[in-house]
């Protein structure tokens, strides 16, 4: 791999801020980049200072790595001349809080490097608070517990350098507050028919395209067999992604010229779906040796187009069951479904509502009734201890109850239920249970928790399982009603000092945005379930214990919906 696609990737990787760690150097203030809603601060740290002690070395070594922007030539002078050329930052990023650099001690090991010109040999121990770790793509993964390195140093020229520096960067959680934001990046599930986004950090900057074109060519984790990608491999990439007119051009040394037309199609779309997220990108171009892919006959790709591999961006209803009729939510007005269900839901106490049809948990939890969408046709389908059934994209009803013990969940299509696997989730006592928008992930309240997974397809587009359940690190207590706020975020209610509150969580159990509505506050009333729906404006609807409709507008706050009561509170198409 050429140097030049190393630098650029190194964007990819840095994540943190200084915290008693003093800095020197110039700082510069300069106005939002990217417009994430933070200013970005350009700092150049300091050069080693000739006398430096031991522990001022480790000490700027730290503050070193974290210049902005992203640079490792200032931290590779605190290091031995092999260390440096063997020092390998991009193998990950290591996110901390509180550091201490103790004072040297004498060397006792024989590990160090007799190439460079050594003098006497010490130790200098760095201790910290692990908050995260970002792998070399990006992705996050939240970390706790205390952490300590120890740094060996020797004398180079009468002057102290690190010999042992750890693999990859050290950064503060401060400089991972203030520089970096939470991007997806887009592979395909196997039958290539939909999107399905990875969540990433990545540093916001003048690099932000390249950083996330070569986050998404590193392609899926090898032991994904979900996802699949039709992006060239990173060595193919050329040096960086540049941005011109609102054009970014993308280049790989790879020959398109022998690719099929679908190839070239799912490459057009993972690339465009990765760069809307830089709001300057109109449009891109992608090429590949000599050819460029064209769209439409244009070589210019609009920044909006291959819409159709993503999650519907059609709007979604909130329903429920009112005097037992279902009834549909349209913000504050509340009207029976047109067909039977709307005029008598048959003692139904959880409904299921799309294109594809109506089902209806019925009283007693222990069977679902589904009809088609005007209400004739009807199926009887048993359980016991259903949670709210839920329709798929593809018209598929996804139905999960509890059985001696087990959780199970099983598909509807036509006539035909099939169970599928489902690992460990079996054994989690289920509680609510929903789709991704993308319908490429499932997400369940389980055991006081929430967990999410993945749904594995063939290449036929067949369901064949669901994925080991992944508990999210969820800091609230009680949490309830999850749903998805977009296909790499959940929202849920859970308790809080004031009451029970929407809060919000990323897959990878980073800390959610503040969600829809900016953070307006329930009132204390017991909200109990959760709506949130496609569509833009985003629905948003929640439930009390005294079986109240709450409702949240657009750039407004939480208040009753007055015209009735309604439970089993859902959304659908």
């Amino acid at each position: 791999m050429r140097r030049p696609v190393l630098v650029a990737v190194l964007g990819v990787l840095l994540v943190g801020g200084c915290g008693s760690i003093p800095t020197s150097g110039p700082v510069t203030r300069v106005a939002d980049d990217q417009g994430f809603g933070e200013s970005t601060v350009r700092y150049a740290p300091a050069l080693p200072v000739p006398g430096a002690s031991p522990q001022e070395i480790v000490l700027g070594y730290l503050d070193a790595m974290l210049a902005f922007p992203v640079s490792t030539g200032t931290a590779s002078a605190f290091l031995t001349p092999s260390a440096a050329k063997g020092w390998r930052p991009l193998d990950g990023v290591r996110v901390y809080s509180r550091p201490k650099v103790s004072a040297p001690v004498p060397d006792r090991s024989t590990d160090v490097d007799d190439g460079d010109e050594a003098g006497d040999r010490v130790v200098v121990r760095m201790s910290s608070s692990q908050i995260a770790r970002l792998d070399q793509q990006g992705r996050y993964t939240r970390m706790s517990g205390d952490s300590a390195l120890t740094y060996g140093l020797q004398q180079v020229d009468g002057e102290w350098r690190i010999a042992t520096p750890q693999a990859g960067l050290l950064v503060s959680s401060k400089y991972f507050n203030d520089y970096f934001r939470p991007f997806d990046i887009f592979m395909f599930d196997n039958p290539g028919r939909r999107l399905i986004p990875v969540p990433v950090y990545l540093a916001v900057g003048d690099q932000l395209a390249t950083s996330l074109v070569a986050s998404l060519a590193r392609g899926p984790a090898d032991d994904d067999r979900v996802t699949r990608t039709y992006v060239p491999k990173l060595e193919s990439l050329r040096t960086s992604v540049p941005i011109s007119d609102g054009v970014a051009d993308v280049v790989f040394d790879q020959e398109f010229r022998t690719a099929s037309e679908s190839t070239k199609d799912h490459l057009s779309a993972q690339i465009i779906w990765t760069l809307r997220q830089v709001r300057e990108i109109e449009g891109v171009r992608l090429s590949g040796g000599a050819p460029v892919l064209t769209r439409n006959g244009f070589p210019v790709q609009p920044i909006d187009s291959w819409g159709a591999f993503g999650p519907s961006t059609s709007g979604t209803h909130a329903y429920g069951i009112s005097d037992d009729k279902v009834v549909q939510l349209d913000e504050e007005r509340i009207t029976p479904l047109t067909g039977e269900w709307g005029k008598d839901a048959r003692g139904a106490v959880r409904i299921a509502v799309s294109d594809a049809g109506v089902a209806g948990v019925l009283a007693g939890r222990s069977e679902v009734r589904v009809t088609n969408r005007a209400g004739s046709a009807p199926r009887i389908f048993g359980g016991s201890q259903f949670v709210t059934p839920r329709w798929d994209r593809d018209g598929v009803l996804w139905l999960v109850d509890r059985v001696g013990g087990s959780t199970r969940v099983r598909l509807v299509r036509d006539d035909i239920i099939t169970a599928l696997p489902i690992g460990s989730l079996a054994g989690l006592n289920v509680t609510t249970f929903s789709l991704s928008p993308g319908g490429t992930r499932y997400a369940a309240t389980a055991n006081g928790g929430v967990y999410v997974g993945m749904i594995e397809r063939s290449d036929k587009n067949q369901i064949l399982r669901l994925t080991e359940p992944q508990p999210l690190a969820v800091d609230a207590a009680t949490p309830t009603s999850a749903v998805w706020s977009s296909d790499t975020q959940l929202a849920y209610l859970a308790g809080s000092k004031i009451s029970r509150q929407v809060q919000y969580i990323r897959i990878d159990s980073s800390a959610g945005d503040s969600g829809v509505g900016g953070g307006a506050l329930l009132p204390d009333v017991g909200a109990d379930v959760l709506v949130l729906g496609a569509g833009d404006p985003q629905i948003r609807y929640a439930t009390d214990t005294k079986n109240r409709v709450w409702y949240l507008p657009p750039d407004g706050t939480w208040h009753v919906v007055k015209s009735a009561e309604v439970t089993g509170l859902t959304y659908g198409s």
